[in-house]
């Protein structure tokens, strides 16, 4: 057998997948979503164009920076020249980290999502699958879906999305005794910031600054990130038009998680005003909030003690909750459980 499901299509489970096909093996992604790529998302609405998870990516192993620059570059990828800034809970504005901001920041002129969408193109997905449960079989992992037939049997199978839902989805599924028990427990101990992200546009554009974006250094106030959208590419918004990007601390949302909208877009945007001292911001012509459940990782898991137990079954899990919140490492995790698993041992009982 030389088949392999992957849950989940996010940079993490596209990059596994690509190793595995380059390899010989017959793969098959099922995702919940109607489109990949995870946090890499963009949105298009009202002539406004903007990354609402992950904002830019950073270079990362020569694994990841060929691809990104090689073998899935497209024309549109792009240096956000300018610099991050940064902030405390008073307000105070400064100058980043030098090193860190001589650092290129990639994006792509019509939104992040370029690169899962290159990515995707060529593999077998599943759109909009989302998958009940698994079953552990002698002839191999079958997937039961909410709805419809079950699929299977696969050799292999790779998990790629947030613990804390591979972590659900296995305490529904049906193992062999004593390695289901082991898993969820191993996966019980990682933890994910949820994040707000609010959208503020305006016309006419606000004003230019020396930094392309503010970070909070020392968690003490309510937005984390905040980052002129527009600067990435003028394509980003209506001729005339800005978009700031406002990024909600782990604390601010959680509690405001419930809100309505556009309670949250009004206290947001006089947060912004307040904090760059600009009035006008305060007053959006558009707006948007999306919200991610499980944004970044807190508390990560421990992949090696995790494969330890699960590689002899043929299942293996990859993505952020392992490495952290970055696209390339997300990508470099991808393409180093994808070849352990390709080249692991056939589990005893499909022998």
């Amino acid at each position: 057998m030389t088949s392999i499901a992957i849950l989940g299509a996010g940079c993490s489970g596209l990059a596994a997948a690509h190793v595995l096909q380059d390899a010989g093996w017959q793969v098959t992604l099922f995702e919940k979503s109607r489109d990949v790529g995870g946090r890499v998302a963009t949105l298009s609405r009202e002539g406004f164009i903007y990354d609402h998870g992950a904002q830019y990516i950073k270079p990362g192993a020569p694994a990841s920076i060929s691809w990104i620059t090689g073998r899935f570059r497209t024309p549109d990828l792009i240096d956000i020249e300018k610099p991050v800034w940064v902030f405390n809970g008073q307000g105070e504005i400064q100058e980043g980290d030098a090193a860190q901001n001589a650092e290129e920041k990639w994006t792509y002129r019509s939104g992040l999502t370029t690169l899962p969408k290159q990515m995707a193109r060529g593999l077998d997905i599943h759109l909009e699958t989302r998958i009940d449960h698994v079953r552990q079989t002698p002839q191999g992992w079958w997937l039961v879906p909410e709805h419809g037939a079950a699929q299977g049997p696969f050799s292999r199978l790779l998990i790629t999305f947030p613990l804390p839902q591979a972590r659900e989805l296995l305490q529904r599924s049906q193992l062999e005794p004593g390695l289901q028990e082991a898993i969820v427990a191993q996966l019980g101990g990682a933890t994910y910031r949820p994040l707000l992200s609010i959208m503020l546009g305006y016309r006419p554009t606000p004003q230019r600054r020396p930094y392309y974006a503010l970070v909070n250094i020392d968690k003490a106030h309510p937005i984390s990130w905040l980052a002129w959208e527009h600067e990435k590419a003028p394509e980003r918004v209506p001729s005339g038009a800005g978009l700031l990007i406002a990024q909600m601390a782990p604390d601010y949302s959680r509690v405001q998680w419930e809100r309505e909208d556009s309670e949250l877009v009004r206290e947001g945007a006089d947060m912004v005003a307040q904090l760059v001292q600009e009035e006008e911001l305060a007053t959006p012509i558009f707006s948007n909030v999306q919200r991610w459940r499980y944004a970044l990782p807190d508390q990560k898991a421990d992949s090696e003690q995790l494969h330890t137990l699960t590689l002899p079954s043929g299942l293996a899990f990859c993505g952020d909750g392992f490495v952290g919140g970055r696209v390339h490492r997300a990508l470099e995790h991808g393409i180093q459980m994808a070849s352990l698993l390709a080249y692991a041992p056939t589990p005893p009982d499909q022998q």
